[in-house]
């Protein structure tokens, strides 16, 4: 039998649906360069497959080290940074250990709490101010001891940020902060400096469009990465995976110019979304933007997927929420018009359903 605390859970799941446009995972609307993709598999083709991948990834953390200008022993790697959140928060957090978190978020983190026997203290979001609730979850800190603070700036699925100097007022608590910024390209925002006591969470899933392969990174100081190092599991990155992560770092004009251009079509969506009668957008820093809708958020969910959009239903955690990632203009054009269509059709509906009941 499992353990009380992982049959009370629910997998982390997504449901699989088809559609010609997807806009549900958060993703790069912009694959990878096909001419890098070709140059990396011709030089691992070269490779010997049945010999074991550098189980500590030197090439890539090295590469991460010079592009950041840390040192190597400040950097991990990883299968996504979920796995580095899954070694991290273990390495912090054990039976009873105090555990703020902002709510809504990423619903692993309160799992993998669960998991570690954590007090899981979650703190509301109001995901119409476009920031976390800063001063509550001081509050909440500084109530505890030895507290762990896990926090997603921009957060996922609200968007929303961190207030300035949110970092370092969590910091000067005495807490441990996990940083998780899988979105921060997106908000511009800036590596903060190494602290015994952060930990900072890094994907190439989203800005660098490398979803497919998995690679994620963590920044801290060394003494904190020795020992996390002793939870992570090893050989946890394949020799394409790494290959094509320290090939990225060779050309950040990719990365430069997926944000520019995310950037530039979320603020556009935004004002077109805000123009929709019966949807109410909420400000985002990430790549995406979660919005309510005044009509049942299944039948807006259902009718666009129908019309082969699909985008994702989060109104489990934020009440009449649905979340569409940024895509390319023709897709987010798509999407608009797609919207504006949907809530003038339900809102004809319900207004000929009270017709009705009046008669």
């Amino acid at each position: 039998m499992s353990r009380d605390v992982v049959a009370a859970m629910t997998a982390y799941t997504l449901e699989l649906r088809e559609a010609a446009i997807k806009l549900n995972q958060n993703e790069s609307p912009t694959d990878f360069p096909q001419e890098l993709k070709e140059k990396v598999l011709a030089e691992m083709a070269t490779r010997h497959w049945n010999i074991y991948p550098d189980f500590e990834s030197m090439m890539l953390r090295g590469a991460l080290a010079k592009t950041h200008g840390y040192d190597t022993a400040n950097v991990l790697v990883g299968n996504g940074s979920n796995e580095l959140l899954a070694a991290t928060i273990p390495t912090f957090v054990g039976p009873g250990t105090p555990v703020v978190f902002p709510k809504p978020t990423f619903a692993l983190y309160e799992k993998l709490v669960a998991v570690a026997g954590g007090i899981a203290l979650p703190i509301a979001v109001d995901p119409s101010t476009g920031l976390l609730p800063l001063d509550e979850m001081l509050h909440a800190i500084d109530r505890c001891d030895n507290a762990v603070v896990i926090v997603c700036s921009p957060n996922n699925p609200t968007g929303g940020v961190l207030p300035g100097g949110g970092i370092d007022a969590m910091l000067a608590t005495g807490a441990t902060v996990l940083f998780d910024r899988a979105y921060g390209d997106f908000a511009e925002d800036t590596m903060p400096p190494l602290h015994d006591r952060l930990v900072t969470f890094s994907t190439f899933s989203k800005a660098w469009g490398l979803a497919g392969l998995r690679v994620g990174w963590l920044a801290s100081t060394a003494s904190t990465c020795r020992e996390i190092r002793k939870v992570k599991l090893p050989y946890s990155l394949n020799i394409i995976s790494e290959a094509v992560a320290a090939t990225a770092l060779e050309h950040p004009e990719i990365r430069t110019r997926n944000v520019a251009a995310t950037i530039a079509e979320r603020a556009r969506m935004f004002e077109a979304m805000k123009k929709i009668e019966g949807v109410t957008p909420f400000p985002s820093r990430s790549n995406f933007i979660a919005f309510t809708t005044q009509h049942n958020v299944k039948d807006v969910f259902n009718a666009l997927h129908a019309g082969g959009i699909l985008i994702r239903d989060v109104s489990a955690a934020v009440p009449n929420a649905l979340r569409v990632s940024v895509g390319t203009p023709a897709e987010n054009d798509a999407f608009l018009a797609a919207l504006k269509q949907i809530m003038k059709a339900e809102g004809r509906r319900m207004n000929r359903g009270m017709d009705e009941s009046c008669r």
